[in-house]
């Protein structure tokens, strides 16, 4: 691949970048002011039904939006096969969501949730709809058109989302914020991709596309029993005030990182997919995109494993002190997830399919087995287990898994996340001597001070690393031909 091509992966990142950095912030600004005015009982009711949710609206679209990023090359009719494939699922999922309404009241005992979760299953019908338009604006690199939809959406849902909750005082400000999104982003997915199904085209491509989507909607299958597993056990055993601190501190440890993921996951799948054939592009291009994001992420999660309570006293207020410790357990999982989620990019992009939902089935169930083990302490004990079964299983497993086909290996896997656990560290060991002899966080300006030490002492610890002062070169460069004037 070329310099111009480089420059303009880049460019699509910093614009994609750019739209989720705005999602994030106009989002944490909505959390924080629903989290000052709703209370956990509402949280903890919207993680019960999102429970049923999530796990139906992973097959709504069987995974053909990155069947269709990945292709090399693909027909009209190809696409418009994978399009009505979509619909159908996205319709039968929601009838499911609708049929299971009742069920779910009763198994959590709370009448309010059947009326929450028929909502949600129209609203899921609606978001499967752009699948397919979204995933040809990614193939066709309309970065720039996707970030401006997203900022509208965002901006319009998180206003809407203020005034509903000002109103309401209550869950459904949350589901009407979603709506807003939802439907805004739809319909301008829709109006720009300039798509208008047709006829579909089965052939032998295209059904070999339809299993690879399959595999893809399966790793999200089992994912979600990682992801929400938890949720059933503490709303079911525990009740939905513990659920609603479990669920505050897991989305905002997860929010931010799922935020930075997904703009450079948007280009870099499609990129990587083009690079298959030249090796040592493919290496350096997902050596450079793993390395920013642990740089990106790692220092802040650090911060605020050592900070939470005060973060959470200051943030949030008094009565969610007590997520702080869940929240921190939670945080040191989050150092490795920064890293793992990464192999989504590499399998997507080598067509591994069924290694993908392997491994995502093997991880559920390792989880899933954390969270049973953790459960009689409650919500504490199943951020411990979880985050112990996470660092002396999950990463290993991630790293062998990754590096059994493609060109990256294992070790070459740890050659560049080394220097960043090692960041970490460094990270952490002067965070807290700054904390206990200087500093206790118990002000905005002394946050902000530790937040900006935290990732000095990472920067410092990295660059001693020939690896990572290569990387700070060639961004450096990138800047300079950025900033330069053309000529």
């Amino acid at each position: 691949m070329d310099r111009d091509s480089k420059s303009q992966a880049a460019t699509n990142i910093l614009i994609t970048g750019g739209a989720q950095a705005w999602k994030l912030s106009a989002g944490f600004v909505l959390t924080i002011f629903s989290t000052r005015n709703l209370t956990p009982s509402d949280f903890g009711l919207l993680a019960m039904s999102a429970t049923a949710a999530t796990f139906l609206g992973l097959i709504k679209d069987l995974g053909v939006g990155q069947a269709i990023i990945q292709r090399p090359q693909i027909a009209k009719g190809q696409i418009d096969a994978l399009f009505w494939l979509s619909v159908l699922a996205s319709a039968a999922s929601a009838l499911a969501l609708t049929l299971s309404a009742y069920p779910l009241s009763l198994f959590y005992d709370d009448p309010r949730l059947r009326q929450l979760i028929v909502a949600i299953a129209g609203l899921s019908f609606i978001a499967g709809l752009p699948t397919v338009p979204a995933a040809l604006l990614a193939r066709e690199s309309r970065f720039k058109a996707l970030a401006v939809l997203d900022v509208a959406a965002t901006t319009a849902s998180i206003v809407a989302g203020i005034v509903a909750v000002m109103i309401l005082r209550n869950y459904w400000a949350l589901y009407l914020s979603t709506l807003v999104l939802t439907l805004v982003s739809t319909a301008g997915i829709w109006t720009c991709s300039g798509y208008r199904p047709r006829y579909p085209h089965l052939d032998s491509e295209t059904r070999q596309m339809a299993r690879f989507g399959l595999h893809v909607s399966g790793f999200n299958l089992a994912n979600y029993f990682s992801r929400n597993a938890d949720n059933i056990l503490i709303g079911k055993f525990r009740g939905g005030d513990e659920l609603g601190l479990y669920d505050r501190a897991y989305k905002l440890l997860l929010f931010p990182i799922v935020q930075l993921h997904n703009p450079i996951g948007q280009v870099i799948v499609p990129l990587l997919s083009r690079l298959r054939l030249d090796k040592k592009e493919y290496l350096s291009t997902y050596d450079d995109a793993l390395s920013m994001v642990m740089l990106v992420c790692q220092p802040g999660i650090v911060f605020a494993i050592l900070l939470s309570e005060p973060l959470f006293r200051r943030v949030l207020g008094v009565h969610w002190v007590g997520a702080a410790p869940i929240f921190s357990w939670l945080g040191l999982a989050g150092l490795i997830q920064v890293a793992t989620a990464t192999a989504a990019w590499l399998f997507l992009s080598q067509g591994r399919g069924r290694e993908y939902f392997r491994l995502g089935v093997w991880t559920a169930l390792i989880n899933v087995i954390s969270f049973v083990i953790g459960l009689p302490w409650g919500a504490l004990g199943i951020a411990i287990a979880y985050t112990l079964v996470n660092c002396a299983i999950v990463l290993p497993l991630y790293a062998t898994s990754v590096g059994r086909n493609g060109p990256v290996t294992t070790r070459r896997l740890i050659e560049t996340t080394g220097p960043h656990w090692i960041g970490c560290l460094v990270a952490a060991a002067i965070t807290r001597i700054s904390i206990i002899s200087l500093l206790d966080g118990n002000s905005l300006a002394e946050l902000a001070t530790l937040l900006a030490l935290a990732y000095a002492s990472y920067l410092v610890a990295i660059s001693f690393f020939a690896q990572k002062r290569a990387l700070a070169r060639r961004l450096l460069r990138y800047g300079y031909r950025r900033a330069a004037p053309q000529i």
